[in-house]
């Protein structure tokens, strides 16, 4: 894969659509690639968020200790971004289904790129924010249908 044509799989993440193409060029021509094998792990559910994942090509069966199996990720994804702007630990275990190919964006880089174009990680923080404000709400409205389920019972 070309780096333009990374930039735009790169533009089409939510967290990074209104991020500046120069930005991105550097995000993508930076990154290292990385291949796994099936069976290979790319995150570790509790483990530090040390880079996220762009999925270039494969597939990826995603999973949580408390849920087993939740899912799959392929080309055009980005897995561990938000463990690895915000340095916690992974909230999922990412695995090879296949042979994948990755862009790996490792957090130093992030960071840098973040300190050196102020611009680039205000618009990151900002899309971040947002989806941490919907999540939120969402949140809140299972806790609401919990609690008249949990009334409707006590009738």
């Amino acid at each position: 894969m070309s780096v333009r044509a990374d930039v735009e799989t790169i533009r089409n993440i939510p967290i990074f659509s209104e991020c500046e193409p120069a930005h991105l060029q550097l995000l993508a021509f930076s990154a290292a690639r990385e291949s796994f094998e099936p069976g290979s792990t790319l995150l570790v559910q509790g483990e530090a968020g040390k880079a996220a994942y762009l999925i270039l090509n494969g597939r990826v069966e995603i999973s949580t200790a408390e849920a087993g199996p939740i899912g799959e990720a392929g080309p055009g994804a980005l897995l561990g971004e938000v463990a690895m702007i915000g340095g916690s630990s992974c909230s999922i275990t990412a695995m090879a289904a296949e042979t994948v190919s990755t862009a790996r964006i490792d957090r130093e880089l992030f960071l840098r790129v973040a300190q050196e174009f102020p611009e680039f990680g205000a618009a990151v923080m900002r899309k971040l924010a947002r989806k941490l404000e919907t999540s939120v709400q969402d949140l809140d409205q299972v806790r609401q249908l919990l609690q008249k389920a949990r009334s409707f019972r006590s009738l």
